[in-house]
């Protein structure tokens, strides 16, 4: 990591006269959160419920794929998910189940594991973690298909990931267990090979791809996770390998689409993210809910949010140094382009293709959070400083509570959904860096 800043530090003699709201509205945000209450027996109920465990025999190996992102509780459904195949007889083990992460590194991606929870301690059989892969297909005129060697080995495998709409393209699928089999099981290997055609290929060659997954592979099936707009698990419903990439996945993300939480304002000037990472989203900040998307020869979102200028303050430590997602942002702090591990960066940017080489290069980078709100006022095309509309929030996986500066008060109380709920003062130490409202939320 570069720990050479100083030319940054030197802005500091400059003059930046943009004034700064003294005080901001805490305001609280209310979604329709329906939520899982007993994540066993809803895992089980999964696995049963679908026919899973009727194509799997007592004595047979199943490899469980489990990906990086943060999915609220993977750790307790991959464990009920391994108990209940070793009640039926089965020999589950696990495996990583996603693409270049980690570093590209078996122990790399053991490590993600671990931080996500899912230890050989606790979910009590063994992770078995290489990069190496097995050619299981090609899609006609598309590309070739992959299979992590050690469930290829497997008499079946079982993948376990999050349905969402996917923050670079848009389509009938999106993420889900379509793109966990060819991104994720597909390693590094697999998943440059696909990044390779861009959005575009996405949307025509993930459906097809399920198919050679359930025609070639020992895929048996996999578990859909749905989370709600609180980041809470919704549903766990199980999928054959004979439904993924149908008409059941895309219900799916349908349901997911309508649980999503949002930032429920029309027009936003200044967008102040205080952490992005890989563990919020595979881009950093999720480019649905700031509505950008920044993918050659894709159209930018239109519609609400319009977001003018976006701040990042830090980046978050499950991140490992991955700066995915900061090219999104029109201006940064020194702290975070400290923190920025080039070689990661670079490394699952360019396995990304088009999604990650044009998303990771540095924005104007100030040196602590006061310049950069400062500056982003200054920028964002509102001459009279006073009219800049402010939106703070902890992370684009968090908007149950927004911090949002005087002048929006109107457009919070006309808003079904918002709610003022106090005032706090927004204020920075010695430094410059910003103590509230995060310090006294």
């Amino acid at each position: 990591m570069n720990e050479d800043f100083s030319m940054f530090e030197q802005i500091q003699t400059l003059d930046f006269p943009a004034p700064l709201p003294e005080k901001l509205l805490v305001v609280e945000q209310q979604f329709d959160a329906p939520q899982v209450d007993d994540l066993r027996g809803a895992t089980r109920r999964a696995l049963e419920d679908s026919g899973i465990l009727t194509r799997i025999q007592p004595g047979q190996t199943v490899a469980v794929g489990v990906g990086s992102r943060g999915i609220a509780n993977i750790a307790i459904i991959a464990r009920a998910a391994v108990e209940r195949l070793k009640d039926h007889g089965a020999l589950p083990f696990i495996f990583p189940s996603m693409g270049s992460h980690g570093g590209a590194t078996a122990e790399g991606q053991i490590g993600i594991l671990a931080e996500l929870g899912v230890t050989e301690d606790f979910v009590e059989v063994e992770i078995r973690s290489n990069m190496a892969v097995k050619q299981i297909g090609q899609i006609p005129n598309g590309p070739a298909l992959f299979q992590d060697a050690n469930a290829h080995a497997a008499d079946h495998s079982l993948i376990i990931g999050r349905v969402k709409p996917h923050t670079d393209f848009h389509g009938k699928i999106e993420s889900g267990l379509s793109k966990m089999a060819v991104i994720g099981m597909g390693k590094q290997h697999g998943a440059s090979v696909i990044h390779a055609y861009g959005g575009s290929g996405f949307q025509r060659f993930l459906i097809p791809a399920a198919r050679i997954y359930e025609a070639d592979t020992n895929l048996v099936g996999g578990l859909a996770i749905i989370e709600n707009a609180c980041d809470e698990t919704a549903e766990i419903v199980g999928l054959l390998a004979s439904e993924i990439g149908l008409e059941k996945e895309e219900k799916l993300l349908l349901r997911a689409k309508s649980l999503m939480a949002s930032l429920p304002f029309p027009e936003i000037d200044v967008l102040t993210i205080r952490n992005i990472g890989k563990n919020i989203s595979g881009t950093g900040m999720d480019t649905n809910i700031v509505n950008k998307l920044m993918i050659p020869r894709q159209p930018e979102p239109t519609g609400a949010p319009d977001v003018a200028l976006i701040v990042v303050l830090d980046m978050t430590p499950q991140s490992h140094g991955n700066a995915a997602g900061i090219g999104l942002a029109n201006v940064t702090t020194a702290r975070y382009a400290r923190k920025i591990d080039w070689a990661a960066t670079y490394t699952n940017g360019i396995t990304s293709g088009v999604f990650g080489m044009f998303r990771n290069s540095l924005p104007i980078t100030m040196p602590a959070d006061k310049q950069a709100l400062q500056v982003a006022i200054r920028g964002c095309a509102v001459p009279n400083y006073d009219d800049v509309r402010m939106v703070f929030i902890r992370d684009t996986l968090t908007l149950d509570r927004l911090w949002v500066s005087p002048n929006m008060r109107a457009l919070v109380e006309a808003h079904p959904r918002l709610q003022v709920v106090d005032e706090t003062p927004l204020a920075f130490d010695d430094t410059g860096i910003m103590v509230s409202p995060w310090k006294f939320e």
